[in-house]
């Protein structure tokens, strides 16, 4: 396994090369790079990376630098990255929190990132902290964080896309706890948009490693930095390494439900498209900042002067209304002097008149001074009655100025309001344009996004180019070979068949692969199987075609099994199966080379895309191309019973020089209990008109 280890880059870059040749044609949607890819290029980029290795029993020593090296990867790769290390239990949910909620926020493409232990209980998975206690079952959840909480908080923030890789079935060290009897993580699938990565298959235990990193996370740090690998590519390669390094005793495990394309190391094109897109935002958004900026300021002057002219016009109105006020006392002080000389010159007057004649100068003089007191007694009383009203006059004045000023505040405070107002407006409707401008990307049947196409006869060169690496693998069964071309072409047009092949080799060569552990009762997951290749000479498969719509019998036939040569099933009828259910050649002589729509694996969610060739008794040869899909688990009733099966749908475009023809096919398949279709419904389309359909049945089917 070394030389192939050393020679890995080579094999890569390769591969890649020669995969970057499948871009679009007119007529193959799946081929086309989609907007909704460039649109998670274009996003911004989260993560939360947590690393617990110091813990009281059962230190790890691994997980911090895991989560240290994850951490500056994905800074290289353009993630805003939050790394938090040997967290205790309420800064490991805190953490959590933030993070979805920053996802929601913004909308990012996020990525979480656990490594340190993990354990399962009643079906639900928990990270531990490093201040975990555990005596009993009862304490799991009480000082555990449960990774449904995250998935929860994951699909409430509706965000564009999440990635989670969950390195946390490190070796169990709970072994003392009653109650705690499943090793590692339980199964889960991954919500809409999601993938979900364990470090190993659930029920199982991963390695901490040897070197610095885990076994798991060495592997993922090296495959996520090679260019223009897609994600499917990069988790594929790293089970790949990490089942043939731990000789199939730790195989890592995914469950997917992603409708896009994402990379690490995006392709050159497309990142410079998307780059391209979001320099155009920032100065869009740039410029919308400095106008609503300049619109502010000059609303903010505006109001100053209008607050300014308004406080002006309350002061000279309070200063007229002094000036008037004193005005009034000023003449009222002139009346009641004019009133009280009036009296005065009266009492003298009477003094004189009643004065008599030997006390006429004592009287007249005793009047005089009562006069003087008098008139000394009203001007205290009017020196008086002048300082109260200018102490009125001067708590008036101080009244009027605390006026002026809470006049001034008040307009300061509805400036401030209107401008906070004005501001979340203008932030909605930011929002609302950027929901619209993003509306309006998906609508278009072809964006930016589109790389240059590539001719026909290309397309069928290249795919031969990969054909003649699987052959010569696949005659010589070479591990080596086998390896190299999964390296070569993870997601390549014979990557399910090779899989089923590398498996068949390892077991040879004395590989004890571990197995997911698959409940029934499990509510978080629809579960998992692996097709049941065991094709025995001899079986047969009996099935009725019905009218599609009334559900009429048309006819029957049997498919029998008479030879299975080099990996083919061959049947009574002419058709050549590999030992998936795909099909290599048709009763009628047509040949197909690369079709993968039977996969080795089923989980529900899974998507894959099969490119293929299909080559006519005549010679000619038509381009083919199926997205796939495994949209359901579910149980359905045929003439030959009752099964539990996966629903298959499909698309598939094939072009020839007659012109396009779609094919939409749903399949159910009990991979486990039937190595055939349970019930099959496929329509054609050609111009757009559906020119066909049919509706196959299985009546009784006889397996050794």
């Amino acid at each position: 396994m070394q030389p192939l280890n050393r020679n890995r880059r080579r094999i890569l870059q390769g591969g890649l090369a020669a995969g970057s040749l499948f871009l679009p044609v007119p007529w193959a949607w799946v081929w086309a790079q989609s907007e909704g890819a460039l649109k998670l290029l274009r996003a911004p980029k989260m993560a939360l990376v947590l690393g617990n290795g110091a813990y009281k029993e059962s230190p790890l020593k691994n997980p911090v630098n895991d989560a240290r090296a994850i951490g500056d990867a994905l800074k290289a790769s353009g993630f805003e990255v939050t790394l938090r290390l040997d967290s205790r239990r309420e800064e490991m949910a805190a953490a959590v929190q933030a993070y979805a909620k920053a996802l929601a926020d913004r909308k990012a493409v996020g990525l979480f990132y656990y490594a340190g232990h993990g354990l399962q209980l009643a079906w639900r998975n928990y990270m531990m902290p490093v201040d975990m206690d555990i005596d009993t079952v009862a304490d799991v959840p009480k000082q555990g964080v449960e990774v449904n909480a995250l998935l929860q908080g994951l699909t409430k923030a509706e965000n564009p896309m999440n990635i989670i890789i969950l390195d946390a079935c490190r070796d169990n060290p709970f072994g003392h706890v009653k109650g705690v009897e499943q090793k590692g993580l339980s199964q889960m699938d991954a919500p809409n948009n999601s993938l979900l990565a364990y470090a190993t298959a659930p029920g199982n235990v991963a390695s901490d490693g040897e070197g610095e990193n885990g076994l798991y996370t060495e592997n993922f740090l090296r495959e996520m930095k090679v260019r223009e690998a897609k994600i499917e590519e990069v988790f594929k390669r790293v089970r790949l390494n990490v089942r043939l390094k731990s000789k199939g005793a730790q195989v890592p495990w995914e469950s997917t439900s992603l409708e896009e394309d994402f990379w690490f190391q995006p392709p050159g094109a497309l990142a410079a498209v998307a780059q391209e897109e979001v320099e155009r935002r920032r100065k869009e958004e740039q410029a919308a900042r400095e106008k609503r900026f300049a619109e502010e300021d000059a609303e903010r002057r505006r109001r100053q002067e209008q607050a300014q002219r308004e406080a002006k016009l309350a002061a000279e109105a309070a200063e007229r209304k002094r000036q008037q006020e004193l005005a009034a006392l000023e003449q009222k002080r002139r009346v009641e002097e004019a009133e009280r000389k009036a009296r005065l010159e009266a009492a003298i007057k009477e003094a004189q008149r009643t004065a008599e004649e030997a006390e006429r100068k004592r009287r007249q003089e005793e009047a005089e001074r009562a006069a003087r007191l008098a008139e000394e007694a009203a001007a205290r009383k009017f020196k008086q009655e002048l300082e109260l009203r200018e102490k009125q006059r001067a708590e008036e004045e101080v009244e009027r100025k605390r006026r002026e000023e809470q006049v001034l505040r008040e307009a300061r405070f509805a400036e401030e309001e209107a401008a906070r107002k004005r501001k979340q407006e203008l932030a909605e409707a930011e929002q609302r344009r950027a929901r619209e401008d993003d509306e309006r990307r998906r609508q278009q049947s072809a964006g930016p996004g589109q790389l240059a196409k590539l001719s026909d006869a290309d397309k069928i060169r290249l795919l031969d180019e990969e054909a003649a690496i699987w052959d010569k693998a696949k005659a010589t069964k070479d591990l080596a070979l086998i390896e190299a071309y999964l390296l070569r072409y993870p997601t390549g047009s014979f990557s399910e068949i090779a899989q089923l092949e590398l498996d068949r080799a390892l077991a040879r060569a004395g590989e004890k692969k571990v197995e997911i552990i698959n409940d029934a009762a499990n509510p978080f997951t629809k579960g998992s199987a692996n097709a049941n290749t065991n094709f025995i000479v001899g079986d047969s498969y009996t099935y009725r075609m019905v009218d599609a719509i009334s559900r009429v019998e048309q006819r029957q036939f049997t498919r029998t099994i008479t030879a299975i040569v080099d990996e083919e099933v061959r049947f009574d009828d002419g058709q050549i199966f590999d030992l998936l259910g795909n099909v290599i050649q048709f009763s009628d002589g047509r040949h197909i080379k690369g079709q993968q729509t039977v996969p080795l694996e089923y989980s529900v969610g899974r998507r894959w895309t099969s490119r293929f060739i299909v080559t006519f008794p005549n010679g000619v040869r038509a381009q083919s191309e199926t997205e796939c899909v495994i949209s359901v688990r579910e149980k359905i009733t045929v003439p030959a019973g009752t099964f539990d099966v996966f629903r298959v749908q499909s698309r598939t475009f094939s072009q020839s020089p007659k012109g396009q023809v779609e094919l939409r096919t749903v399949i159910w398949r009990a991979p486990v209990e039937v190595r055939l279709p349970i019930l099959r419904e496929e329509a054609r389309f050609a111009q757009g008109r559906q020119i066909f359909s049919s509706r196959g049945e299985l009546v009784s089917f006889k397996q050794q």
